[in-house]
């Protein structure tokens, strides 16, 4: 855990700060991520699917700050190690390894959480990819049985048979 009196992000004069605020913004971003993904996966268990075009209207919106937030941080880590005369594929290991005290603990812990959390979203990922595959093998192989023609009861109890194409319901009232 983070210990925010062991350094101020919020100073500017130490270069490592300014890396550090975005990457506490960033790691942010990702639990937005995961939590639009972790609601879209509990509507399709659901199987309240109405729902669903707004949920990935919220994930769309998450991962569009998301693709801001990697380009600030990239900048951000660029204009630090273009600082400190580093290479330009300097990563936060890199970093954290020549940082000085209190940054090297810092830059890890960042490392690690963000790390966890693009676990916890492929995962998350993983588990909407099955749920959709489900649903279509479903619906295609209902669509499958239907053939040309299905049958169903009428309203006096009667059996009907039914062309298998869109049908409104009120044509069958």
């Amino acid at each position: 855990m983070l210990n925010p009196r062991a350094a101020d992000p919020t100073d500017h004069a130490d270069p490592f700060a300014g890396v550090v605020a975005v990457l506490w913004s960033e790691r942010e971003i990702l639990e937005r991520v995961l939590f639009a993904l972790t609601t879209e996966r509990l509507i399709l268990e659901s199987g309240q699917t109405r729902w669903l075009a707004r949920a990935d209207r919220q994930l769309q919106d998450a991962l569009e700050v998301l693709r801001t937030g990697e380009v600030l941080r990239s900048a951000e880590v660029q204009a630090l190690a273009d600082q400190l005369n580093l290479p330009f594929e300097t990563n936060l290991a890199g970093l954290a390894s020549i940082a000085p005290e209190p940054w090297p603990y810092v830059l890890n812990e960042h490392r690690t959480a963000l790390r966890g959390l693009v676990a916890e979203i492929d995962s998350a990922t993983t588990d909407i990819r099955r749920l959709l595959h489900a649903g279509a093998q479903a619906i295609g192989e209902t669509l499958d049985r239907l053939g040309d023609a299905f049958s169903a009861y009428t309203a006096d109890g009667g059996v009907a048979t039914f062309p298998a194409r869109p049908i409104f319901i009120d044509e069958q009232a």
